[in-house]
Formats: structure tokens, C-alpha cells, sequence
């Protein structure tokens, strides 16, 4: 009887032994043996590659994963820069693990799972990525002056990614696909002067402004007394030419008003309250006679 048990317990136990490979992961078998087992087997790692899904394990054996989806990670560091200035600047990595069936093959060999079965894409970050980033970081800002960090920041990227694809060139086990740098933090001494810097700059900038909109009013107020004198020149001009013409005819003024009149009584009229007739107009003008001549 004890005998039956037992075997019917082995049963049970070998038919419960399954695990899962969940989505986004890549599996291995782990093959371990124990007293059930009569401790034969207890190979390791073998077999193909699992893909996601269930598979039995037996009593002592287990799958181990590796977690291959995406994500992006925030790092937040520090470097001395040229001048002995300590300088932060937040990173942004976005990485995955390669999950190719022959480098996870070479993944499982290589790394043993911290987290019970699982080799996490955390532990691969923290032991492949975050020594390479910091080390291109430093490298980046030390060769820099803090003052300029923020104008050079284009050349400091590029030459961090290109420090830092050259130290994960041999590392194949994880792929980053984005590194992007941002909220470069200057020391509090640091963003005060900029700051300082950045109101001086602009008050600079109305002071110039101001200028030149003051140098603009008397460059047109000289154009407009320029303009006012040529106008005067013009008038004076004109009005010598009427005093010379009138002096050559005197007579031209009484003919002029003559024919003004009729309009001047019109209007008188109109605004009155009796109606005056303008006479017909008449040449009052005479003409000149010559003197005779003496003797005659």
C-alpha cells in the first residue's frame, strides 16, 4: 500500500511540473535532478530555444528567461568638466535585450538570473549599459568648459553616443536604440550668472533698440526740415516769379479782381438775407498813354 502511494505521488508531482515563457520573453531549459530523480541528469542548460508559452518540466527542472521587450531608462549623472566645474545632465536610454535565438543562447550560458528564473532587462542594463554610459559621459564633459556646455550641446551628444556605441560595440547581448540627453543642470552659482547674463543681454538689446529708434526720429526729423527748406525754396522761388511778373504788368491785379467780383456777390447773397446783383463786368483798365514828345 505505502508502496502504491508513493509511486501515485511521483505521478502527481511529474504531471504538476509545467512552466510558462511568458510574452516577450525567450526561454531555455534548465535541467536539474534531485532524490526523486534518483540524481541522474542534472545537466544545465539545453535544448533549443523556447519561444513564449508551456512547457513540462518534470519534477526538478525549470525554465529560465530572458525578458527582451523595450523600455526606456532615466539616468541621472555627473561629471567634472575642464575647469572643475561638477555638472549634471539627465540621460534617457531606451534599450532591449537581442533575443536572437543564438546570442540569448549565449546570454543564458554567460549570466545567471538574479531574479529567481528571470535574467531582467534591468540586470543586463545595470551590467552592460550604466558603467558605458557613465564612463562616455565623463568623457564627453571632461574636455568641456562649464560655460560652454549649453552652446556645444549638439557636439556633446554626438560624442557621447559615438563613446558609448564604441563600448557596447562587443556587448551583443543588448541593443539601445535611443540616447538622449536633457535638463542639463548647471551649479546653483552657475544659473544665477547665466541668468544675470541672459537679463543683461536683453537689456542690452532695448538699450540698442531704444537708440536706434531715437537715431531714427532725428534722421527724419532732419529729412523733414530738409524737406521743410526745399518746399520754402520752391515757394520763395514762385513767389519771386509773381512779384517779377506783376511788376511787369501792374495792371494784371484790377483785371483779376474784375473778374472775381460777380462770384464775391454770389456769395454774399446766398449767405444774406437780401440778394445782390453784380453788375456786368467791366475792363476798367487802360492802357498806358505815351508822353508826347517835348517840342511838339
Amino acid at each position: 500500500m505505502k508502496r502504491s502511494m508513493f509511486v501515485l505521488s511521483l505521478v502527481l508531482l511529474a504531471a504538476c511540473g509545467k512552466e510558462d515563457v511568458p510574452q516577450a520573453h525567450k526561454g531555455m531549459m534548465f535541467d536539474r535532478t534531485g532524490a526523486l530523480a534518483f540524481y541522474s541528469g542534472g545537466d544545465g542548460l539545453e535544448g533549443d530555444i523556447l519561444s513564449p508559452g508551456t512547457y513540462y518540466t518534470g519534477i526538478y527542472d525549470e525554465v529560465r528567461v530572458v525578458e527582451c521587450s523595450p523600455d526606456t531608462v532615466k539616468e541621472e549623472l555627473t561629471s567634472l568638466t575642464k575647469d572643475g566645474v561638477q555638472f549634471g545632465l539627465d540621460v534617457y536610454v531606451t534599450m532591449n535585450v537581442n533575443c536572437d535565438d543564438a546570442v540569448v543562447k549565449q546570454l543564458f550560458n554567460a549570466i545567471a538570473p538574479t531574479k529567481g528564473r528571470v535574467i531582467s532587462r534591468e540586470q543586463l542594463y545595470a551590467t552592460y549599459v550604466r558603467p558605458a554610459l557613465g564612463e562616455a559621459v565623463r568623457e564627453a564633459i571632461a574636455t568641456e568648459v562649464a560655460n560652454d556646455i549649453n552652446g556645444n550641446r549638439e557636439a556633446i551628444l554626438k560624442k557621447v553616443r559615438e563613446q558609448f556605441d564604441l563600448a557596447l560595440k562587443e556587448r551583443t547581448f543588448v541593443q539601445v536604440t535611443a540616447l538622449v540627453i536633457s535638463n542639463m543642470d548647471y551649479p546653483e552659482a552657475m544659473d544665477k550668472a547665466n541668468t544675470e547674463r541672459a537679463v543683461q543681454a536683453v537689456l542690452k538689446d532695448k538699450a540698442i533698440a531704444e537708440r536706434e529708434k531715437v537715431e531714427a526720429e532725428i534722421e527724419t526729423a532732419k529729412q523733414k526740415q530738409d524737406l521743410s527748406l526745399a518746399e520754402g525754396k520752391v515757394e520763395a522761388a514762385k513767389i519771386d516769379e509773381i512779384g517779377a511778373a506783376l511788376r511787369r504788368n501792374p495792371e494784371f491785379l484790377q483785371y483779376d479782381m474784375q473778374l472775381k467780383m460777380p462770384g464775391i456777390y454770389a456769395a454774399a447773397g446766398a449767405n444774406g438775407n437780401m440778394i445782390i446783383a453784380a453788375p456786368a463786368p467791366q475792363v476798367l483798365v487802360t492802357p498806358t498813354s505815351k508822353a508826347a514828345p517835348k517840342g511838339k
